[in-house]
């Protein structure tokens, strides 16, 4: 089965990762997929297709000017059919729009999309308009895929009986060697041996929240000295979360290094892992923080309510507010059974229900259904 998987790429985070992870299952399952990575012309290469080919993925790339590119669509379109591609696998809105909305007479290709979620935070902007045009092309898409239940009722989706809707959640490889420092970002490891330290990890963006974390920092701080802050990522909001830092005196609290290629390797040295997302799908974040034992605190968003079993493997709390963030958190550092607890719970419901294997062959089901 030959799988065309189209992504435009903005970094090497939650949606990519869970992408790579599908790929390599698929190949061990003796399936043939490709990456189909879109961008702009100015981009010379990203960091998911150098981690793609590192991997030993087969990558195709495409250039294309922005916005709605007929062209660049008929062009995948063309490439997907001299590979004999079995069906296209779309990740993303401008897959989803640029070969959505071509008719299935035209595309003849079967066509499934994976939402992995929405970064739309209700401001007006083009996010909004390229949102509204992704919402139009999924009725004409084959299969809809959720990574969780809790997507169905989305304002996006419900009350839509024409769209084909599955759930398949995201999982991780359940494989990994323990992390013992060697090779990693000095600056970072010495920091967080420095205090007890909060880590968060994501793109720089609205709907991470990360605002309201370094607001609930500064809450924790008036009542313990040593509560530390990393953010290992970047992207558009570094600016305005710098000058958050400095105008609540957080500079010796907070540290925002950048982007960090292998991200996860770093999750042992935090105490506690804070999602303060407004919105999600499923992030492989939470489940990588949950596979090392790191006791968690997130945003009752998305699917994590159900990933943590409603409160039972980390605590939930309402988005948005600093102070609900804080009085999370502060019930961890309070609790040292209770995180305990808690992080053993997360890595056995990593291990029983989110691994990337029973991911991919959840997909293989999908894929077989819609070609048979």
């Amino acid at each position: 089965m030959r799988i065309v998987h189209v992504i435009d790429s903005g970094g090497l985070y939650g949606a990519e990762i869970m992408l790579l992870n599908l790929m390599s299952e698929q190949v061990a399952m003796g399936f043939e997929p490709v990456l189909a990575s879109m961008g702009e012309h100015a981009i010379a290469g990203k960091p998911l297709e150098e981690e793609a080919r590192r991997r030993g993925l087969r990558v195709q790339v495409f250039r294309m000017m922005p916005g709605p590119n007929v062209l660049g669509a008929l062009e995948i379109l063309r490439f997907a059919r001299r590979e004999k591609a079995t069906l296209l696998h779309s990740h993303g809105y401008k897959g989803n729009i640029l070969l959505g909305l071509i008719p299935r007479r035209i595309r003849k290709i079967p066509m499934i999309a994976t939402i992995h979620g929405w970064t739309g935070t209700g401001e007006i902007n083009r996010m909004m308009l390229y949102e509204w045009f992704d919402s139009l092309a999924l009725n004409f898409i084959d299969r809809i895929v959720l990574v969780n239940e809790a997507m169905k009722s989305h304002p996006k989706l419900r009350n839509r009986p024409r769209l084909r809707m599955e759930v398949v959640m995201n999982g991780i490889p359940l494989a990994s060697d323990p992390v013992d420092g060697k090779g990693l970002d000095r600056e970072v490891r010495d920091f967080c041996r420095g205090g007890y330290t909060l880590g968060a990890i994501g793109r720089f963006s609205r709907e991470k929240g990360f605002d309201r974390l370094i607001e609930a920092v500064a809450i924790l701080a008036q009542k313990r000295q040593d509560i530390r802050l990393v953010i290992l990522g970047d992207g558009d909001l570094r600016r305005e979360l710098e000058q958050k830092v400095r105008e609540l005196g957080l500079e010796n609290r907070v540290l925002m290094p950048g982007y960090r290629e292998n991200a996860r390797s770093y999750l042992p040295f935090f105490r506690v892992f804070v999602l303060s997302s407004l919105t999600e799908g499923l992030p492989l974040v939470l489940l990588e923080a949950m596979q090392a034992g790191v006791p968690v605190v997130a945003t009752s968003v998305g699917g994590v309510p159900e990933v943590l079993q409603h409160g039972k493997a980390g605590i939930l709390v309402p988005a948005p507010r600093a102070v609900d963030l804080s009085e999370g958190i502060g019930r961890v550092m309070m609790d040292e059974a209770l995180a305990a607890e808690m992080a053993d719970r997360c890595k056995k419901i990593v291990v029983s229900t989110y691994s990337s294997r029973a991911m991919a062959e959840n997909y293989a089901k999908i894929y077989t259904r819609l070609v048979d």
